[in-house]
């Protein structure tokens, strides 16, 4: 049942916890029982032990993008996270998030200064469980400190996060992702070894979700050494079509605990795919972001910082029924995941892969006319 936040590792006061990964990949706690005094702290700090929310009132709910072209063409949706980090940056405080590092690993980072060259790699979506281990010290040293502090993540680390903090810091924001669920560390370095293996250089950059084709047919897009790029959507490319079968995503994600409307989190931010119908604006493929305002914090920042954006107010239950179905399920696992982690070493990736999910040459053909289509203004019609 464990999420894997690290509450329980980050408050213990024996520092008898250590988060060690399984054998597929994903952290989990593991006691020093020797050295543990039985204070229980482990216990009473996880999320996953906490009642659920009980759904009282919804929460206000906009749809919103960033006005710059250049930050919303990088973006993964409307680009909302980028104009937060620069409040809190200008502001002198600290921002909390998530890159792709240099060695492909998925890392909650430490940002304080606007010059920080990795800060334009934040806003952007990662399929994996990010590497959050004795990060939650660090940001509550910083609270401490009096600094304005910033920590975005997924539902189950902003509620491992706050458990963890104990009390309500009027300088803490938190922005939390509806996710779908996360991958394992392990299955993105098989793939990541496929890849600089077939292109025989190594990966200088990973965009999970690039606008490659417009929003609407978003790509991973990887960077190689030697100046090969390569995209490929859910239909063809071989992480992502895992992920969206269900078939790697850690097993606490299947019964996910944080699956409500009511967030401990000042902002919850997922995708606006049906914008044109929520705001009766005309989409123009280029992004949007659905926003749910929990507290008085989130609507304040928002009003500080709303000339970044355009802003339009929307109907809630509208904008889950059309684009939130995460906000309140979890996946369904695939018949086949425990298997598919089984056996990960035994095969090629394309074969193991094409074991348990085909890429057929139906997809090959469609995501190869992709970009004819998208020159020829024609996606839309693809779709």
């Amino acid at each position: 049942e464990c999420c894997g936040c690290t509450a329980c590792s980050s408050i213990c006061p024996k520092k008898c916890i250590d988060m060690k990964e399984d054998n597929e990949g994903f952290i989990y706690p593991n006691v020093n029982v020797i050295e543990c005094i039985d204070c229980k702290l482990c216990e009473q700090v996880c999320p996953m032990t906490k009642k659920r929310e009980n759904e009282k009132g919804i929460p206000e709910s906009i749809l919103a993008r960033d006005v710059r072209d250049k930050v919303l063409l990088t973006g993964t949706s409307g680009s909302v996270f980028t104009s937060i980090m620069e409040y809190v940056l200008q502001k002198d405080g600290v921002v909390y998030g998530v890159i792709v590092d240099e060695e492909k690993v998925v890392n909650h980072i430490r940002v304080d200064s606007q010059n920080d060259n990795r800060i334009s790699k934040i806003p952007c979506s990662k399929y994996v469980r990010s590497e959050i281990r004795d990060i939650f010290p660090k940001i509550k040293e910083d609270l401490t400190s009096g600094k304005l502090v910033c920590f975005s993540g997924v539902p189950c680390q902003v509620e491992g996060l706050k458990s963890y903090l104990n009390r309500d810091y009027k300088n803490l924001l938190t922005i939390d992702v509806i996710c779908r669920g996360n991958p394992s560390p392990l299955f993105l370095g098989k793939y990541v070894e496929y890849l600089e293996k077939k292109y025989k250089s190594k990966i200088v950059d990973v965009r999970f979700r690039n606008k490659t084709f417009g929003y609407h047919s978003g790509t991973m897009k990887v960077v190689f050494g030697n100046g090969k790029v390569y995209f490929g959507s859910a239909r063809t490319n071989y992480f992502l079509k895992a992920f969206f079968s269900d078939l790697c995503s850690r097993p606490s994600c299947y019964e996910c605990n944080f699956k409500h409307i009511q967030h401990k989190s000042d902002l919850t931010l997922y995708d606006g795919w049906h914008a044109s119908e929520l705001a009766n604006i005309e989409d123009d493929d280029r992004g949007y972001t659905n926003l749910l305002v929990h507290t008085d914090k989130g609507s304040k920042l928002l009003k500080e910082i709303a000339t970044a954006y355009e802003i339009f107010q929307v109907d809630a239950e509208k904008a889950i029924a059309l684009d939130g179905i995460m906000v309140r399920n979890s996946a369904i696992p695939h018949k086949d995941r425990v298997a598919f982690y089984a056996d990960l070493d035994e095969h090629e990736m394309d074969e193991h892969i094409q074991k348990y999910i085909k890429v057929t040459s139906k997809d090959r053909l469609l995501e190869s006319i992709k970009g004819i289509a998208y020159k020829g203004g024609l996606m839309a019609t693809l779709r």
